[in-house]
Parts: C-alpha cells; sequence; structure tokens
C-alpha cells in the first residue's frame, strides 16, 4: 500500500513539473517572439525614479542591443526632432528638455503607445517634479527621447555610450534646480 502511495505522489510531482516547464516555455516563446519582430535592438521600458529633493533617475531596460546612445541637454532655443526632421518646439514638455539618442535601437510598442495619447507625450513616475517624455524617430533607424519640465532640468553630457550584454539598464542620472 505504501509503495502505491509513493508511487502516485511521484507521478503527480512529475506532472506538476511538467506542467510548470510548459507554462515556462510558452511565456518565454511568446516573450521572445514579441521582441523578435524587431530587427533592431528594443527599449522596452521607460521610468524615472526619485533620488532626493535635487536628482531624479532616468531608467530604461533594453534588449539586445545595437549601435550606442548618447544623452545632453537641449538648448532652450532648439527644435525638436519628428519624423519630417526639425521644426519649432511648441513648449509641449515644459521650458527644460533633455535628449537621449539611440542608434539602431527601437522603443517597444508598449512605449510608442503612450505616446499616442496626451498630446503625444506621457508622463514618468512620482518624482519630486513633474516630468514628460516623447519619442520621436528622426532617421531610418534609431530614435530620440525627450525628457521635459518647466522645473529647471539638466544632465551630465554623455556621447556615444555603448550597449553591452543580452540585455540591460541605462541609468542616467537627472540633475534639479538650476545649474550653479
Amino acid at each position: 500500500m505504501e509503495n502505491t502511495k509513493a508511487s502516485f505522489s511521484g507521478k503527480r510531482v512529475i506532472l506538476i513539473c511538467s506542467i510548470v516547464l510548459v507554462v515556462a516555455i510558452l511565456i518565454g516563446a511568446i516573450f521572445l517572439i514579441d521582441l523578435y519582430q524587431y530587427n533592431t535592438g528594443v527599449v522596452r521600458n521607460i521610468a524615472v525614479k526619485s533620488k532626493g529633493d535635487n536628482q531624479i533617475e532616468l531608467n530604461m531596460t533594453y534588449f539586445l542591443p545595437m549601435g550606442g546612445w548618447s544623452v545632453e541637454d537641449v538648448p532652450l532655443d532648439e527644435g525638436e526632432y519628428t519624423g519630417d526632421g526639425m521644426t519649432d518646439y511648441d513648449g509641449g514638455l515644459g521650458k527644460y528638455r533633455i535628449i537621449v539618442r539611440f542608434g539602431d535601437m527601437a522603443p517597444h510598442r508598449s512605449i510608442t503607445m503612450k505616446t499616442l495619447y496626451k498630446d503625444r507625450s506621457f508622463n514618468l513616475g512620482n518624482t519630486p517634479v513633474t516630468v514628460k517624455a516623447k519619442i520621436a524617430k528622426p532617421e531610418d533607424h534609431g530614435f530620440v527621447l525627450y525628457i521635459g519640465s518647466d522645473t529647471p532640468i539638466h544632465v551630465e553630457s554623455m556621447k556615444e555610450k555603448e550597449l553591452s550584454s543580452f540585455c540591460g539598464t541605462i541609468r542616467i542620472p537627472i540633475y534639479v534646480g538650476e545649474i550653479k
């Protein structure tokens, strides 16, 4: 009798493990199919978090990176990129802006869908200042991400940074307040 219970218990464990394995494989396949529809690297998520009263951190997760990235402050009198080149800036993100440029990368469709609403910009996280974001695709490949606020924000300029590894997170400190 004990041998039958042990045999039944062992079969139950194998069945449960098999079901978990099949579900994990299906979820993994859906994730990979979602990402492989792009023929370039993908920025999957964009968020900000507070790092105190005078700093926020922009976090962008990516998968299958290609090309590089850079970040810098946007001069107050500079226009903005659109699919048709540079146009006059309409002030929709606020007076102060930074720009993150990605070469050979694409925003994930979940990020792109956010830009279709609320005048093509979206709010980012709970921070001491209100920040908005907007995506533009000024060239055949890559994209730019604008981060803007009516409160003064600025970044340390970084040029041609490489994306390494299979996936990762870019962390950019954004300083709040006037530059001293």
